[in-house]
């Protein structure tokens, strides 16, 4: 193995991290981001009836979250099974729990 081979292996090696580091990394964040942000208002809308359309409305904008519901029911339908099953385990666990009687 010669110096110039050591020398670019090293030079792919940084460039790789640096491009990991300051580009996929920030563009992942973004992304993870924005579907905690989704999940956050679906999970509001679901236990707490908040309607982002209602609250826009004074403004002129008209929100529709269902259709973009719908494009991602991939990720929202595995995410209401867990809440449903966390949701009765609580139930479960609350119901059990001894009352104190004052």
């Amino acid at each position: 193995m010669d110096l110039t081979l050591f020398i670019t292996i090293i030079i792919v090696i940084v460039v790789a991290y640096l491009f990991i580091r300051f580009v996929v990394s920030p563009i992942l964040r973004v992304i993870f981001g924005i579907i905690i942000f989704l999940v956050f208002i679906y999970l509001l809308q679901r236990f707490f009836g908040f309607d982002i359309g209602q609250i826009l409305k004074p403004f002129g904008l008209s929100v529709n979250l269902d259709k973009l519901y719908s494009s991602i029911s991939w990720i929202l339908t595995p995410i209401s099974y867990l809440i449903d099953k966390a949701e009765k385990f609580f139930n479960f666990i609350s119901g059990n729990v001894p009352k104190i009687k004052k």
